[in-house]
């Protein structure tokens, strides 16, 4: 891995596209609203674009530890909103 930081849990509550993202080695929850988002077949979020910035400058990626494993992780771009993209099998 490389020295990216690592979302460990990740809840969209679909209905008011409120998100809540926690990092490893964080005990603070970040806070986001998903202005857009898709899930791939299996229900698993493959794309989010939310309504604020909750990655730094210098990072391009976020890597994934959910449900006790590792899965793929996440392109992150933007400069007023932060754009969450990955591909699932």
């Amino acid at each position: 891995m490389a020295n990216n930081r690592v979302i460990k849990h990740m809840n969209l509550n679909e209905e008011t596209r409120e998100l809540v993202i926690q990092f490893r080695g964080s005990s603070c929850a970040i806070e986001a609203k998903a202005l857009e988002f898709k899930k791939n077949e299996q229900g698993r979020l493959a794309y989010l674009l939310l309504d604020r910035l909750i990655h730094k400058s210098h990072e391009s990626s976020f890597e994934c530890f959910l449900n006790e494993q590792w899965e793929n992780g996440f392109s992150i771009s933007g400069c007023y909103v932060t754009e969450l993209n990955r591909a699932l099998t």
